[in-house]
């Protein structure tokens, strides 16, 4: 704000002029002179004095005063200071020539004390209201500025909410319908049920009700998919290291890209967060699904877990992020808006239902979690997904030297057929399992010294490690774990007999109920 005082600099290079020039101002306290000889260092001692009004004089003998002038002006943060040009001339055309050089008045040498301070005032005060107006512009753009940031902010958070509603509205409806649905189905089958009764000897009948019993099948794993997405389905949460879970699906999620390229990483400290291992392993697969449905065969789908706060909330990273980072042509700004609703789909001719994002989205949210999703047409799409991060459980009591947390095996074999069964069955025994395909994957879960209680492991399997590697890996980094081996070809590992024999082996082909027991007795 204008606080009535102005500063005055004078140009000249005769200092006699800067003294008659103060004794006419020395009785206007408001008028502070500040004077320089050297028309040179114009610009610099404009800078530093900041004035409220420069007088300069045309004729100097090294430096043009219209030159000094056209510099002032061309400099953007001294051109609208008011420039006063004296000259003993009272010429036309020389005011003329100032005028069109930037000055703003014209002084003949010297005026009246009186003329002289009324013009320095008018300019200042001119000056001055000038620079308040552009303040009061700034301000006020910048309050609208504010003001527009903050109505994109409010109809952000106004979208943020309806999409929400709507997808509880969704949410509520598809858990509904799921369970009317479930209730047709169940009629369906009871009635294929007594039809195959009534109809058993007729084999063409059979085959028709079997044909008719599949569909209902299929129906039910939609209708279970439809209470997933409404976050109905039931969990069994437990607390499992998510990178190392995720590198024991690696083989399974190479298998669901089909050649196209995969990396997985991790940073940080090892990532707990309480999911249910079987539907997060569901759930990664449906959206590395989708990755490999969105790239070419060269495509790459890079895969990382670390720690991370929520999006936009500012603190500590309390939660276990998953990253799934697709090259694919990415969505447009409508299909993201639509794409965690259950049963949309870009893929040409219904190729897929369209559950794949809408059933993580369900989970996530389900495990108390967030999913963001971030694309551009072109540019690819990632998905992430955040998990509450949980603290390691205790490993062992001191009293009674029992574990109180969940008891984790590493299964390792490279037949999927035969691991995916041993893994579903020790699942089911409220174990924690993770899986590993060949050699090299389980040996880098073990020397991650996770808290795995036992290592079941095929003895021969493709590539460079066996199964007596791992046995010994097991004992230099999970000395508290115990081994079981298996194998069909117990007569080939003469040169392992005494490893084997200090260890307990399962021979193939072994009964379920039998490999449960054995599991039981070393975790005992």
């Amino acid at each position: 704000m204008y606080n009535n005082t102005s500063r005055i600099l004078l140009i000249d290079d005769h200092r006699i002029n800067a003294e008659l020039v103060a004794g006419m101002l020395d009785q206007e306290p408001d008028l502070v002179l500040e004077y320089l000889q050297e028309p040179g260092d114009a610009v610099r001692a404009a800078r530093s004095f900041a004035p409220s009004v420069i007088m300069v004089d045309l004729h100097m003998p090294v430096f043009s005063g219209l030159d000094v002038i056209r510099t002032l002006k061309e400099a953007p943060d001294l051109a609208q200071i008011p420039l006063i040009m004296l000259s003993s001339n009272d010429s036309p055309q020389v005011k003329a020539t100032g005028f069109a050089a930037g000055a703003m008045d014209y002084l003949v040498k010297w005026p009246d004390r009186i003329e002289l301070a009324a013009r320095l005032r008018a300019h200042a005060r001119a000056y001055h209201a000038t620079l308040e107006r552009d303040q009061a512009m700034q301000a006020l753009a910048a309050s609208q500025a504010a003001l527009l940031d903050r109505t994109r902010e409010l109809a952000d958070a106004q979208a943020s909410l309806h999409e929400a509603q709507k997808m509880e509205a969704i949410g509520q409806l598809t858990s509904g319908i799921a369970h009317d649905f479930n209730n047709v189905l169940q009629l369906i089958t009871g009635h294929l049920q007594l039809l195959r009764m009534m109809h058993k000897q007729d084999e063409k009948t059979v085959r028709r009700v079997e044909a008719a019993s599949e569909g209902v099948r299929r129906g039910a794993r939609i209708a279970a998919q439809l209470l997933a997405f409404a976050r109905r389905q039931p969990l069994q949460p437990m607390t499992i290291p998510v990178d190392a879970h995720l590198r024991s699906m690696q083989a399974a999620i190479a298998d669901v890209l089909a050649g196209r390229r995969l990396s997985i990483a991790s940073h940080g400290d090892a990532a707990l967060a309480a999911l249910d291992p079987v539907q997060f392993g569901k759930n990664v697969l449906h959206l590395v699904q989708n990755a490999a449905d969105a790239m070419g065969e060269d495509g790459l789908l890079s895969i990382t877990v670390d720690r991370a706060p929520l999006p936009g909330v500012e603190g500590e990273a309390d939660h276990v992020r998953l990253r799934l980072r697709d090259t694919g042509a990415g969505m447009s700004e409508e299909v993201q808006r639509r794409a965690f609703e259950p049963f949309f789909s870009t893929k040409p001719g219904g190729r897929r239902a369209g559950l794949g994002l809408s059933l993580a989205f369900g989970f996530v949210k389900q495990s108390g979690g967030q999913i963001e999703l971030a694309s551009e047409s072109g540019s690819g799409t990632t998905v992430s997904l955040y998990f509450p991060a949980v603290s390691a459980a205790p490993e062992v009591s001191p009293d009674t030297g029992v574990r109180d947390r969940t008891r984790t095996v590493l299964v390792v074999e490279d037949e999927a057929a035969v691991r995916d069964v041993c893994v579903e069955v020790l699942r089911k025994q409220g174990l924690y399992v993770l899986e590993a395909a060949d050699g090299e994957t389980a040996l880098g879960l073990i020397r991650q010294g996770l808290p795995i209680d036992l290592v079941f492991t095929d003895i021969v399997m493709p590539g460079a490690v066996k199964g007596q590697d791992l046995a010994r890996a097991a004992a230099e980094h999970l000395p508290q774990a115990k081994v079981l081996f298996a194998s069909g070809f117990p007569a080939g590992m003469s040169d392992q007999t005494g490893q084997v024999q200090r260890t307990q082996l399962l021979h193939k082909p072994y009964r379920l109920d039998e490999m449960t027991r054995v599991v039981q007795e070393l975790l005992a």
